[in-house]
């Protein structure tokens, strides 16, 4: 019986609709799995993954080796110990980077060897390993979870004690094994469940120390910040002030400088026929009055444009107080400096303070702080500032306007230097060089033709 046209026709149009359903439906599975284990691993430096590499190699070639110790004719390879070697192996080298997945093959691991009939074993310490890591670097669920764990698997271990023997299957089997009474063996069981237990509390406690260590450390640079955007907020709050009270004299002088103005032209108009002598003395009052006025308003532009030199600038001097800051608050701070020491500006040291405040401020708020952040000084026919940091994994968030950079930029451009900022692969670099005293620029063309010069290229870290 063959198919009509009819039907051939509609099987065909309904499988390409199936394929991309079923390609839909794959995809968004693909998506909640990546987005699962996104969501249960951290980030890790290289450094750390070598440790944990190395950490992971040294338990393998030693006491997670598959011997059992226990046998017969001495100790002896045995296969049954194999999974749980490689499993352990593998939770140990995973154990920061992804608690949760690695928790949970330590429990499958621990599980087939309790199948296979072995009891304890050098390679439990992986267990222990494992329980610290998942208090220290997992959520709270699985504090919880590895806190259960210590206690319910010595339990389950002691009562398969009877097992771990496959020529017995009594307890009363076991106690003869011992040599002794019952009471003796359930001594030597309690004992053992102490043991087990024990070590899984102080793994827990340890880990839970090292918890709240890393929390401490994150409300310590919560707060570093937040002392600095005060900071921040304040010198924009006195800026401002500062502006506001400039705008008013500048009304003030121009308002008066125009209607003095207007009204001796009015004057000078209406005398010119009549009275020239008049109509020049109202010339002259118009020219003197200009000329005033334009003094003033020369006067308050340049207060206004360099409001932020108001009060002592900070200079190279308070440099290592401010890397002590940082420090303090989290970041790994690698200083370079190269060349002879030359002599800048006052300016320009308080530009040069402010680039770097900024720069490892922005560290804090948008970057990996976990990683170093390198600060470098070079001394030759300009001076140079460099600051390079790894961006965060994923971006944090932006809460702020993002005119930091724009600031710095200004700053240094004042001061007669150019300041670069880019993102680089996953590094954010902030490159800046300003002229040594001696090099400062005198003319008036030559500073604005350097600020002129001043280029940012901001970019979200």
């Amino acid at each position: 019986m063959t198919r009509s046209s009819s039907d051939a026709s509609v099987s065909e149009t309904a499988s390409p609709a199936a394929r991309a359903v079923e390609s839909k439906k794959r995809e968004s599975l693909l998506a909640a799995v990546t987005r699962l284990w996104t969501q249960h691993t951290h980030r890790l430096t290289w450094l750390q993954w070598v440790t944990d590499i190395i950490l992971g190699v040294l338990f393998a070639i030693s006491l997670g080796l598959p011997f059992d110790y226990d046998a017969s004719n001495g100790t002896t390879l045995t296969w049954l110990l194999l999974p749980s070697w490689v499993l352990f192996t593998v939770a140990i080298i995973l154990r920061r980077y992804a608690p949760w997945p690695s928790f949970l093959i330590v429990v499958l691991a621990a599980l087939l060897k309790s199948i296979f009939a072995f009891g304890p074993h050098p390679q439990d310490v992986a267990i222990y390993l494992s329980i610290y890591a998942a208090v220290a670097y997992g959520s709270r669920a699985l504090l919880v979870t590895s806190g259960a764990y210590g206690i319910i698997a010595p339990t389950l271990i002691v009562a398969l004690m009877p097992h771990w023997d496959p020529g017995t299957f009594t307890w009363a089997s076991i106690a003869s094994n011992l040599d002794g009474s019952r009471d003796e063996f359930l001594l030597s069981a309690a004992l053992i469940w102490l043991l087990f237990v024990g070590a899984g509390v102080v793994a827990w406690l340890a880990g839970l120390l090292r918890r709240m260590h890393l929390r401490a450390q994150e409300v310590k640079n919560r707060a570093a910040i937040t002392e600095l955007e005060r900071l921040r907020a304040k010198e924009q709050l006195t800026a401002e002030q500062e502006r506001s009270q400039i705008a008013r004299d500048m009304h003030d002088v121009v308002a008066h400088s125009l209607a003095v103005v207007v009204a001796q032209a009015d004057g000078a108009r209406y005398a010119m026929k009549s009275s020239p002598e008049a109509a020049e003395a109202a010339l002259v009052t118009i020219s003197s009055t200009a000329r005033s006025a334009l003094v003033d308003v020369r006067g308050l532009l340049g207060q206004l444009r360099h409001s932020q030199e108001a009060g002592p600038e900070p200079g190279l001097d308070e440099l290592p107080a401010l890397y002590s800051r940082m420090r303090a608050a989290g970041l790994d701070l690698q200083l370079e400096t190269r060349g002879q020491p030359g002599t800048l500006s006052t300016q320009a040291q308080g530009a040069v303070f402010r680039l770097l405040q900024e720069s490892l401020t922005n560290v804090l708020k948008h970057g990996d702080a976990t990683q170093q952040v390198v600060v470098r000084l070079s001394w030759g026919q300009v001076f140079e500032v460099t600051i390079v940091n790894a961006i965060a994994d994923p971006p944090r968030p932006r809460t702020d306007t993002g005119h930091g950079l724009i600031g710095m930029a200004e700053r240094i451009g004042i001061a007669g230097g150019n300041v670069q900022a880019e993102r680089l692969g996953g590094q954010f670099r902030v490159h800046a060089w300003l002229p040594l005293a001696s090099a400062q620029p005198t003319g008036t063309g030559e500073l604005e033709g350097d600020r002129a010069r001043t280029t940012t290229e901001r970019q979200d870290l």
